[in-house]
């Protein structure tokens, strides 16, 4: 397993390739270097710090000072001519791994901000036992669990709700009113669902987080029944009956 950081200041742009090697040191177990900046796109042999020749399993996540946003990625792409293979947003807690190979490159944006650093865990998928398949396999697996998986969530007083992914139920079950608050919208994906449904004489209201909104500006909603909400990219939007 080979652990390599990446650090930058001022983010990556997702457009300069860094062709001359940066400095590597061994830091608390992994091999850390400072990119100058503009940067974005890495070569796929990551400067001799992988092994050579060899197609790899990659890992990666993104530590940020702010927020990740929905520009926020990365992308495993051919080289010339370029098409894109893979292309995900790699947030701390992402269980994604993508082969890359040695002809690749990896493109990464991250919106402007202080202090980046670019966390990559590295497995060639030879070697003993294959241990780089048996990683994929086991990766795989979760992600599909939990991309597709439907959650229950039951609440019977104030709360929040965290990111989730997917398809989330929230029941209100109370005889008292309450605030659910949802979580920044920036880390909900497009495509996850939240259902709210009210079973108890209590009404929940759902509080949308600081910065956030539903259509129209407003910052909560009231749930009589039951209501649908997902994410548009800019704001959360809203349906109930």
């Amino acid at each position: 397993m080979h652990k390599i950081k990446l650090i930058i200041r001022g983010g990556f742009d997702g457009q300069t390739p860094v062709t001359q090697a940066p400095i590597f040191r061994l830091v608390e177990g992994w091999s850390e270097a400072e990119l100058e900046s503009p940067a974005g796109i890495l070569p796929a042999g990551l400067w001799g710090q992988v092994p050579a020749g060899d197609p790899y399993l990659l890992h990666a996540c993104l530590l940020t000072v702010n927020p990740l946003d929905p520009q926020t990625m990365i992308e495993v792409r051919t080289g010339a001519p370029t098409h894109t293979r893979a292309q995900y947003t790699p947030s701390a807690d992402n269980l994604r791994l993508t082969l890359v190979r040695p002809s690749d490159e990896i493109r990464v944006v991250t919106s402007p901000q202080g202090i980046v650093k670019l966390e990559l865990l590295v497995e060639s998928i030879g070697g003993v036992n294959e241990l780089g398949s048996r990683l994929y396999e086991w990766s795989d697996a979760a992600n599909k669990a939990r991309d597709t998986g439907v959650r229950v969530v039951r609440f019977a007083a104030n709360g929040a709700i965290p990111g989730w992914l997917g398809t989330l139920h929230v029941i209100y079950d109370s005889v008292n009113a309450g605030n659910i608050t949802l979580p920044p919208r920036v880390i909900v994906p497009l495509d996850a669902v939240l259902t709210v449904t009210r079973k108890g004489p209590g009404i929940p209201t759902l509080l949308a987080a600081a910065g956030d909104s539903f259509a129209g500006g407003v910052i909560g909603q009231a749930i009589q029944r039951s209501g649908f909400i997902m994410n548009n990219g800019e704001q959360w939007t809203w349906v109930a009956d």
